[in-house]
């Protein structure tokens, strides 16, 4: 029993030191309040996220640190182009939304931040995560800011499963939800929690043949028996029959295999 309890402290201090320092993300800097030359479609350059400070770091070494109290929203995919490209005819943006990639057949992943300044004016950047790394992005800005993310109604399901959202149909809101819809639970039972992670990341989720959303999650599901799904191209199905009771918190990892 100590030798469990001093485990588990080793891996608290553990996620304590890594939330402290922080999550570092290479990102595309699309235009925004921070003024810069720097070519859209170049890597070179740096989000860190911590729980004090949202750090973006320009590869021609323009920065800007945002508090993470001073976000007043998020966004992803067209609804963030949108909303911070409107910021344009305000004359806010010193570096004008780059339009590149927007119609681009490859879905592109962009990530609206807006922000008040510290004299109080309206302020935004937009970026784009790759394909790996923007789930990780927006959970990680959610997680210190607490604001929800605007999409639109279509791109719902490219945003993580357990990341509150404010879903819009053209510019008007048409709903609020924090997850991909999932069978009702009645009030008095509590629902199961199921960590699930693969290898690779970013695997399209089914549960009861139902999408919920890319990996990593945490599916919230009713007590009883699960068929889930995990699905990527270029690798086998795999699945797995799980039970959950009330209130329960699994972990479940999926592995896997290259297809043939």
């Amino acid at each position: 029993m100590k030798a469990i309890k001093r485990t588990l402290a080793m891996v608290l201090c553990c996620s304590v030191f890594v939330y402290a320092s922080g999550n570092t993300f290479k990102v595309r800097y699309n235009g925004g309040s921070i003024e810069s030359k720097v070519d859209p479609k170049d890597w070179g350059n740096t989000l860190t996220v911590t729980a004090t400070e949202i750090t973006l770091d320009l590869k021609d070494k323009n920065k800007v640190d945002i508090p993470p109290k001073t976000v007043t929203s998020l966004s992803y995919g067209q609804e963030a182009h949108r909303r911070v490209g409107t910021m344009i005819a305000l004359a806010v943006l010193v570096a004008p939304v780059a339009l590149f990639g927007l119609f681009h057949k490859t879905r592109l992943h962009y990530i609206g931040i807006q922000y008040k300044t510290p004299d109080g004016k309206d302020a935004g950047i937009l970026l784009q995560g790759d394909k790996d790394s923007y789930r990780a992005i927006l959970v990680a800005l959610q997680g210190v800011t607490g604001a929800s993310v605007s999409v639109a109604e279509k791109e719902r399901e490219f945003v993580p499963v357990g990341v509150k959202t404010t879903v819009t149909k053209g510019e008007e809101t048409k709903v609020a939800e924090t997850q991909t819809p999932a069978p009702s639970v009645t009030a008095s039972v509590a629902p199961a929690s199921v960590n699930l992670t693969t290898n690779p990341d970013g695997a399209d989720i089914y549960v009861d043949n139902q999408f919920y959303g890319n990996s990593p999650a945490v599916l919230k599901l009713k007590p009883g028996k699960h068929a889930i799904q995990v699905k990527t191209a270029g690798y086998k199905e795999w699945s797995r029959e799980i039970s959950t009771d009330s209130g329960a918190d699994l972990h479940l990892t999926a592995m896997l295999e290259k297809a043939n």
